[in-house]
């Protein structure tokens, strides 16, 4: 049994399935800007279905604001790394709570960057769901790394990147004119955007330093070599909208199942036709699910 690592239980969620045999673990590494409480209703569905759903919010992120913890900011040094092991960290406490249960991982956007990475190093998961995630295209990173060369100069590390605010939210958002509100992007569910808008531990600017953590981790999670160690047998689903800029309306996702399926024995990519960026809360949810669940049974 692994050794059981101390985790600040006030950023963590736990819910439970009333299951009297519970199927398994579902963990959450949820997107940039968002916390676990958005997965609402996916985390029903899946206590409904049997599935404990252990989860905890990214530094920066959710509780961690709460608590007073910087808005969009990982850490000082080594922000990714460290949120990286913060997940593997929930995964092994929960493996040594129930030793009997199979565990996987959602990660959506952001967090299926965290969750690539994650895997390079042995983690004892059954499966892997990647959700609004993208293959960003060699160019766009050198040029993501050159303007954050550059607005280190001017920006501070704790201070946030408008500029990247804008190539990113604003600029994908155009794509949804004539515009309803600042993130049509976001999801195909008015009532969803509405709830994001609203939410103020949502839709915030992350610090320059969260910028530079994030192309980091995707610099690493698009290196092929970087997986020399990993578990060739795990089953990995791809889920994206047809209409997500974030996967460059669905060509991003499917640059990411072309790498993957390099490494990985069992890679599946799934499209939602006309579905955004958020498929497990937009108005074909229940399409999206039942590709999730159809995994779930069939890697349990």
């Amino acid at each position: 049994m692994s050794v059981s690592i101390p985790i600040d239980k006030r950023y963590i969620y736990k819910n439970l399935t009333n299951h009297e045999n519970p199927k398994g673990i579902i963990h959450i590494s949820h997107g940039k800007g968002e916390h676990i409480g958005r997965y609402t209703w996916l985390i029903n569905r899946l206590n409904n279905d049997g599935y404990h759903v252990i989860s905890m919010d990214h530094r920066g992120h959710g509780k961690w604001i709460k608590n007073n913890y910087k808005r969009g900011f990982f850490a000082d040094k080594n922000g990714w790394n460290i949120i990286t092991e913060d997940l593997r960290n929930l995964i092994i406490n929960s493996r040594n709570d129930y030793p009997d249960l199979n565990q996987y991982l959602i990660a959506h956007s952001m967090g299926s960057w965290i969750g690539l990475t994650l895997i390079m190093k042995e983690i004892n998961i059954k499966g892997l769901i990647i959700s609004g995630s993208s293959k960003f295209p060699s160019s766009l990173m050198i040029a993501q790394k050159l303007l954050l060369n550059i607005s280190k100069i001017f920006i501070k590390k704790d201070s946030n990147n408008l500029v990247l605010d804008f190539l990113t939210d604003i600029t994908w958002n155009k794509r949804f004119k004539p515009n309803r509100t600042s993130y049509d992007w976001i999801s195909s569910d008015p009532n969803n955007v509405d709830d994001y808008v609203t939410d103020d531990l949502c839709g915030f600017s992350v610090t320059n330093s969260m910028w530079k953590d994030i192309a980091f981790g995707c610099t690493k999670a698009f290196d092929i070599k970087n997986y020399s160690n990993v578990n060739k047998d795990l089953p990995i689903l791809l889920v994206a909208g047809s209409k997500d800029p974030v996967s460059d309306f669905g060509k991003g996702m499917i640059s990411l199942n072309k790498m993957l399926k390099k490494i990985f024995k069992n890679v599946k990519n799934v499209i939602i036709e006309n579905d955004r960026h958020e498929v497990f809360s937009g108005l074909q949810k229940e399409l999206a699910y039942n590709e999730l669940h159809k995994f779930l049974n069939q890697h349990n």
